[in-house]
């Protein structure tokens, strides 16, 4: 894999392998994340995604599992409809995971806390609320809809919350439109916001979900279109073009740049918005890598 390939890659994947659609058990999806990340695709690999309301499983694992090396875990947390439903869920979020770091000691590192808000007419409150929870990264998963860019504007004045986007889902409508998604990635950029995105970018281009009929986004595209929307000062319009080009020969990936089209990225450029995009969450790792060899993007092995 060429050096600009993989320093766009670095570590781009959280996994998520409790989540759907692999839906793996506690014990296999921690042993799945330790095989992984002790093997050559470690450099692909970054945070353990749990639930809030599944750490007490995750602690169980953890402690049948003498001589395993630390984990770094991102917290899901709970889901909530209204605001009397977000305290609730913040109230035990916090608890189970204080829980969770006094019982573990170092085999687990809780690095991240992720939690949906209602709606987004409540991020004013809801930013408020989350101050107790400062000593991790915090990523605010914000609804599709009215209000998504005062709720980018209002994190972003936080100087210390990240935004967090969802790509995908069970259902057609969990897909964004590439519009929509070219206005959350282009409003995150404008505002300097570190941000994640998550399920549904399994595959490297576009491509039509077989089970859903949907419209995938690529994690290619969406990678790309950061990097170029900063270091291009890309239009929203010209950002929903990359996120929609769907064919291998478009891009052109060399040592020291990425291009696509008539375009270029040089590796400072990628390092500057991997800084803006953390990570993706997937509930696998070795189907984007399959996807990628497939295009003949990895060559001589992992």
């Amino acid at each position: 894999m060429v050096a600009s390939l993989r320093s766009l890659l670095d570590r781009v994947i959280d996994y998520a392998g409790l989540f759907p659609p692999a839906q793996l058990d506690m014990s296999r999806s921690v042993a799945e994340y330790l095989r992984q990340t002790q093997g050559p695709d470690a450099w692909f690999v970054g945070r353990f995604v749990c639930p809030s309301t599944r750490l007490d499983e995750l602690q169980d694992t953890l402690a049948s599992s003498p001589g395993a090396p630390e984990i770094p875990i991102a917290v899901a947390g709970g889901a909530s409809e209204n605001l009397d439903g977000w305290y609730q869920v913040l109230e035990h979020d916090a608890n189970v995971m204080n829980e969770f770091v006094q019982a573990v000691g170092e085999k687990a590192a809780i690095e991240a806390y992720e939690v949906r808000i209602p709606e987004n007419r409540y991020i004013g409150a809801c930013i408020g609320d989350l101050k107790s929870f400062q000593e991790v990264d915090v990523f605010v998963e914000l609804p599709w809809g009215q209000g998504l860019d005062d709720s980018l504007a209002a994190i972003a004045e936080t100087e210390w919350l990240c935004a967090k986007a969802r790509t995908g889902g069970a259902t057609p409508g969990a897909v964004p439109s590439a519009g929509d998604l070219a206005g959350f990635l282009h409003g995150a950029v404008g505002l300097d916001l570190s941000f994640k995105l998550t399920a549904g970018l399994h595959h490297p281009l576009p491509r039509v979900d077989r089970d859903t009929g949907a419209k995938m986004h690529g994690f290619l595209n969406v990678l790309s279109a950061c990097g170029f929307a900063l270091a291009e000062d890309m239009s929203r319009n010209e950002i929903q073009e990359l996120l929609t080009s769907a064919s291998v020969e478009d891009w052109r990936f060399e040592p020291d740049r990425i291009r696509w089209r008539d375009a270029s990225l040089t590796l400072e450029d990628i390092e500057d918005s991997r800084e803006l995009f953390w990570s993706i969450g997937s509930c696998s790792v070795e189907e984007p890598l399959n996807d990628l060899d497939a295009l003949g993007l990895i060559t001589g092995g992992r």
